[in-house]
């Protein structure tokens, strides 16, 4: 009776083992999951063009990167009016930008409303937030920057947003509307662009150009989802925001 209860008591340390394993690997897998789901929260769901991380250029003719078409080459009447991107460095909310995007001048359409020259664009899947990272290309002259909706192959205005001059800001726009294709283009004059953010309405990305709730002090992350300290090279993550440790 004795070696019977011994071998049971033995086969019950052995269950027992087995099942602290299994829990230390779903706590593993628990982690791993949710360090996926906080880099998808961070890139997936919300898109950004930071024109840092692009190929400074002159855009000869229209091209498209990452979801973002950049119209450049000549206006409606043939004249040349490229967009540039080139070095220039500037800080907004802890965020160093080193790279803007010159729209050179006044957004041109043909006589049918199709893009020509100095002009953004990017397709919206309904009611979203854009933010507009900018400032004017003169430094006493104000601008503004023309958001516009082509849905369904009608153009219509959003709004109108005003830029200060010489003086960097980010600009929201809460569209409210169906699917279709963004315009950002000058009104009048040249602006300057550093970043673009589009969220749709349904998103929970975590990503804020915002001066709101700022702590110097809080948990860096890599696109991971890891904590990584500030000095960590690469693009990283603090309150929320996203930036270029180089």
């Amino acid at each position: 009776q004795q070696a019977t209860w011994n071998r049971i008591k033995y086969y019950i340390f052995l269950q027992i083992k087995l099942l602290t394993k299994k829990l230390s690997l779903m706590k593993k897998i628990f982690t791993l999951v949710a360090a996926a789901m906080m880099a998808v929260c961070a890139n997936a769901q919300t898109t950004e063009w930071n024109f840092s991380e692009w190929e400074a250029k002159e855009f000869k003719q229209t091209e498209t990167k990452d979801g973002l078409t950049v119209y450049s080459g000549t206006d409606a009447s043939g004249k040349a009016a490229t967009v540039i991107i080139d070095a220039n460095n500037k800080t907004w909310n802890d965020i160093t930008y080193s790279q803007r995007l010159k729209l050179g001048g006044t957004g041109s359409f043909d006589e049918t409303g199709t893009p020509c020259s100095r002009i953004l664009a990017f397709d919206v899947n309904g009611d979203c937030k854009i933010e507009v990272l900018l400032t004017t290309s003169n430094k006493t002259d104000d601008r503004v920057l023309i958001v516009d909706m082509n849905a369904n192959g009608t153009k219509t205005e959003v709004t109108k947003v005003p830029c200060t001059a010489n003086e960097v800001d980010c600009k929201t726009i809460e569209y409210k509307g169906e699917a279709g294709t963004i315009y950002l283009y000058s009104e009048s004059g040249g602006i300057n662009i550093y970043d673009i953010k589009y969220t749709p309405e349904s998103s929970t990305g975590i990503y804020d150009i915002t001066k709101d709730n700022v702590d110097a002090n809080a948990p860096v992350y890599n696109l991971a989802g890891q904590r990584v300290s500030k000095e960590t090279k690469g693009i990283l993550i603090q309150n929320g925001k996203k930036f270029i440790n180089k």
